[in-house]
């Protein structure tokens, strides 16, 4: 003959097992979301990351690009090279000169 407590413990046993597998479903469909949603995260930033990619081989052929006209033309003319850059760093003396007064 069973007694009271026993069947209480029984009862509560039961109880905390199906709570316990209700709470193991759950949380494998927790694991199954959160997983599909890294992927997403994991695709969109790899996609980002090969736009952002192919952008900064672009811009670095472009500067090349822009660089070697720049060395050509101040080959081609180095006088007016000269001149630019002296009128350049004369203007940036001038306006520090002026900063440092105020």
């Amino acid at each position: 003959m069973a007694t009271y407590p026993t069947e209480a413990r029984e009862k509560l046993e039961d109880d905390l097992e199906a709570q316990i597998a209700t709470l193991s479903k759950e949380l494998s469909t927790i694991k199954k979301s959160l997983a599909d949603q890294g992927y997403d995260f994991l695709d969109q930033a790899s996609s980002a990351y090969e736009s952002v990619k192919r952008s900064g081989r672009t811009a670095a052929r472009f500067v090349g690009d822009e660089a070697q006209m720049v060395t050509d033309k101040a080959k081609d003319n180095p006088i007016a090279t000269i001149a630019i850059i002296s009128a350049i760093a004369g203007i940036g003396l001038l306006v520090g000169l002026s900063l440092l007064r105020r």
